[in-house]
């Protein structure tokens, strides 16, 4: 009972972290953050997931433990994502205005990608659109906005999150869907791990406990 009380515990701590870190990733969602900077943000977030974990419970070599954390750390990626495309469809949906915007600036990064700062009723709308009408598709080529055209997107009327294509905007029911079955992966993975440093810590225990007795 002790040591389920113990996997369990340590396990929380973990899944705490992981947690914590997707909560933090939500800002990506946000205008804030500008969209060529969100997989910055992302990333050190990500990593610093790993680090935390390290820094409250260091590990000295690769073991299994270190194996199951690993693979939670790749699921908790996903995570990640789930929570900013449920924080932006979940205030989009709430308090969200599907307007016709028209593109005051066109931003170029140096990945390649394309975003666009829109405004609407001679206001602009805060944050920038990242996707344009007709990119979705497969099989067929890019297509990009000009300054001067117009789109019909889902603006958050107090400029919290980006404007979005209203065929982007994730529903409820799906994005609930997809974090609680994320939550529940990661969950497993680290109990996996605690139980996995729980049987180790045994093993080296047993040796000892033999000594003792033939002493």
């Amino acid at each position: 009972m002790r040591r389920s009380w113990i996997i369990l515990r340590k396990a929380g701590v973990y899944l705490a972290v992981f947690l914590v870190v997707a909560a933090l990733d939500s800002v990506v969602a946000t205008t804030w953050i500008r969209p060529d900077l969100t997989a910055v943000v992302g990333t050190l977030l990500w990593a610093g997931s790993m680090l935390v974990i390290y820094a409250i419970d260091p590990w000295p070599n690769v073991n299994g433990r270190v194996v199951w954390l690993g693979i939670a750390w790749l699921v908790s990626a996903i995570l990640m994502l789930a929570v900013a495309e449920g924080f932006w469809a979940f205030v989009l949906h709430q308090r969200g205005q599907q307007v016709v915007a028209s593109v005051v600036e066109v931003h170029h990064s140096d990945k390649g990608s394309t975003t666009y700062t829109l405004s609407h009723g001679g206001r602009r709308i805060p944050g920038r659109l990242t996707n344009w009408p007709g990119n979705d598709a497969l099989f067929t080529e890019s297509t990009h906005g000009t300054t001067g055209d117009q789109v019909i997107v889902v603006r958050d009327l107090e400029g919290l999150v980006d404007p979005r294509l209203p065929e982007r905007l994730a529903e409820p029911d799906e994005v609930a869907g997809n974090l609680l079955l994320a939550v529940a992966v990661l969950a497993a993975l680290c109990i996996g791990a605690a139980w996995s440093q729980s049987r180790q810590a045994s093993e080296k225990r047993r040796p000892v406990a033999r000594r003792r007795e033939a002493g």
